[in-house]
């Protein structure tokens, strides 16, 4: 195992940020054929992810002047440019693909623009905060992104080492999506939690944030995957319902086949953030993200068109 560098920005490798082109004329609602439920699970992160990374840049953008380190700020200016292109890229997949089969996405957005554009905003909830709490109040958001980060660090890895979906018949366009997604993930995992560390570096701060973030993390993926899954006129109520053991047979049966986590998966995921000693530089393989990314369709066909 490499150490990790004795150096603000740990990214010890180069980062960069990719213009995608994805063809949403052909892909179904059901893209992983053998689990409906794990479609809509994975589908659900499009809504999520849209609010949220346009917020990480935000707070980015934001932290941008208290950087003091010039690699870590070269690394934060990248990491801004990748999350916009993801969110734009997902805002697009649910405009021209799951828009396509009747769902309500203003619906599904209400959630995540509530906690991302309204309880997490400058102003929270519309109170105005005292001048002297406005910077803590934006390292405290910086460091939900870093928690955020964790996560989406370890789904990176999940899917690249064990959903394997269009080598399992998945829709290509959809997997692709989300694998290129998920190994960029992989690749600026170290990012946030750099940028954490350099403006304030508190365990306290972090084992508190993380303590909110896994439960709200864990019950919007699983209401969300829940009510995706209730616009899906193909299922029955019993399959789209939370009080019901079929709902949760089915993520069960998806979850051991690899191809999405379960539910507790997320929770025992942000175990690993609360040990003093974690750091995401070992949380992934950036190997194995940057070969996929180098083979990615979306990718190698943005680049033909520039």
């Amino acid at each position: 195992m490499n150490n990790i560098p004795a150096q603000v920005s740990t990214a010890d490798w180069p980062l960069f940020p990719r213009e995608v082109a994805f063809d949403w004329s052909n892909s179904p609602l059901h893209w992983i054929p053998q689990s409906p439920i794990a479609s809509h699970a994975v589908n659900h992160f499009s809504f999520t992810l849209v609010r949220g990374e346009y917020f990480f840049c935000r707070m980015f953008n934001k932290a941008l002047p208290y950087i003091r380190d010039e690699k870590l700020k070269r690394d934060v200016e990248v990491f801004i440019r990748q999350e916009a292109i993801h969110a734009n890229a997902h805002k697009i997949s649910i405009e021209q693909y799951i828009k396509r089969y009747g769902v309500d996405i203003e619906k599904h957005y209400k959630n995540t623009a509530q906690l991302f554009d309204t309880i997490l905003a400058d102003k929270p909830m519309g109170f105005q905060l005292p001048k002297a709490l406005e910077k803590q109040w934006l390292f405290f958001r910086v460091a939900i992104v870093a928690a955020a980060e964790h996560y989406t660090c370890a789904l990176g890895q999940y899917v690249l080492t064990q959903s394997h979906w269009e080598a399992r018949g998945c829709d290509p366009e959809v997997s692709d999506l989300f694998t290129w997604h998920c190994a960029e993930e992989v690749e600026h995992r170290t990012v946030a939690f750099d940028l954490f560390q350099h403006l304030s570096g508190s365990y306290a701060m972090r084992a508190l944030v993380m303590a909110g973030v896994a439960p709200i993390f864990t019950g919007l993926m699983v209401t969300g995957t829940a009510s995706l899954a209730q616009a899906d006129p193909s299922l029955s109520k019993s399959q789209t319902s939370l009080l019901k053991r079929s709902f949760w047979n089915a993520w069960q049966s998806a979850s051991k086949q690899k191809f999405v986590p379960s539910p507790w998966w997320f929770i025992q995921t942000s175990f690993r953030y609360f040990k003093p000693s974690y750091h995401p530089y070992y949380e992934g393989s950036t190997e194995l993200a940057v070969a996929y990314i180098n083979q990615s369709p979306s990718v190698i066909q943005s680049a033909e068109f520039q």
